[in-house]
């Protein structure tokens, strides 16, 4: 029996007064919570001393609940003292960001609390989970010529308005973490141990035509010569996510070969003439649905790095709309409260 099983997950929340109202926050094992001055944030401060990505709890195991400082000017502050490094919280810890303070409670279900962590490197070396995940790498396509049609200050800005109105549309739509890698963007959805939620790969694939909608809204916006292209990788699997930057640069991200593999089977997009490639697995789930089975087609492609060709599954954008309507149809989708993910009535 795994220790998930053997021991539920605490209930844990943060109270706080916000704009003069007492609030309440659930920290959900499966999500992780973001304190800022970003709206982007699970809980938005608006003050000064708060920066725009300040702090972040999340479940490190059913037992343990870490706070972590991410990179913030003005710091994080736990029962008066600056944390240097992730710490463990226990039930009344007082918790410090800008001039808002929060209390942090939990309900043990028979666990012992856990040890303070004095030690910062052990702290920091705890960061990292073996998770199920689910990564979407999209790259600008033919990034070059638009570098060589246009100025340097307009390719900032096209490049900027995409990754900022996207990213905030892939949060909003449950991504856990986002990577920038000069033209290209990497997100990733976090998982149950066995297996995704129904209907969280379908809403990843809506996030994909949400972000459609985005990239052809450029064109006009900033008077283009074409319009902007881009390609997708899907891939699902077993990584190590957590903090990968350092204590005062937080970086949180995912490792493994998933992540790797996405990235390729974005790149063989161009080899197959498709606009998104998905691995095997995510795959797994999708064939379940008669329109996926219809609208992405097999491809043996050869990824850069791997001794033998695999088996892919593309599809062109064009075709995405009826893959969604399809899977719309066969299955009533809501909202997860557990796993905080927008399932949409109509995608």
């Amino acid at each position: 029996m795994s220790q998930t099983e053997q021991h539920p997950p605490a209930a844990a929340w943060l109270e706080a007064e916000i704009n003069g109202c007492a609030q309440r926050f659930e920290v959900e094992p499966e999500r992780a919570v973001r304190i800022g001055r970003s709206d982007t944030n699970s809980i938005v401060v608006v003050d000064h001393l708060t920066s725009r990505n300040h702090a972040m709890l999340q479940f490190l195991n059913p037992e343990s609940v870490l706070i972590t400082d991410l990179g913030s000017s003005n710091g994080t502050w736990v029962n008066g003292g600056r944390i240097t490094a992730p710490r463990a919280l226990r039930d009344g810890d007082c918790i410090t960001i800008g001039s808002h303070e929060f209390l942090f409670r939990r309900e043990v279900n028979g666990a012992p609390d856990p040890e303070a962590e004095d030690d910062e490197l052990a702290a920091t070396n705890v960061q990292f989970a073996r998770k199920l995940i689910t990564v979407l790498v999209i790259d600008i396509r033919d990034y070059t010529g638009l570098a060589q049609r246009i100025d340097a200050e307009k390719l900032t800005q096209v490049a900027g308005t995409l990754f900022r109105d996207a990213g905030k549309m892939l949060h909003d739509r449950g991504a856990w973490a986002q990577k920038y890698i000069g033209d290209a963007m990497m997100a990733i959805w976090l998982h149950k141990a066995h297996g995704p939620e129904p209907g969280e790969i379908i809403s990843l694939l809506g996030s994909v035509q949400k972000l459609l909608t985005v990239v052809s809204a450029l064109e006009e916006q900033f008077g283009l010569d074409a319009p902007v292209r881009i390609g997708c990788g899907i891939n699902s699997g077993w990584a190590s996510v957590g903090n990968v930057g350092s204590i005062a640069a937080a970086d949180y991200t995912a490792m493994g070969d998933v992540v790797n593999m996405a990235f390729r089977l974005e790149s063989a997009t161009r080899q197959v003439d498709c606009d998104l490639l998905a691995g095997k697995e995510t795959m797994d789930f999708l064939l379940k649905f008669d329109e996926a089975r219809s609208r992405f087609h097999e491809q043996v492609v050869k990824l850069k790095g791997y001794e033998q060709p695999v088996a892919a599954w593309g599809l062109r954008f064009g075709e995405l709309g009826d893959v969604l309507k399809a899977a719309d149809s066969m299955r009533t989708l809501e909202v997860s409260d557990r796993t905080g993910i927008y399932y949409p009535p109509r995608i």
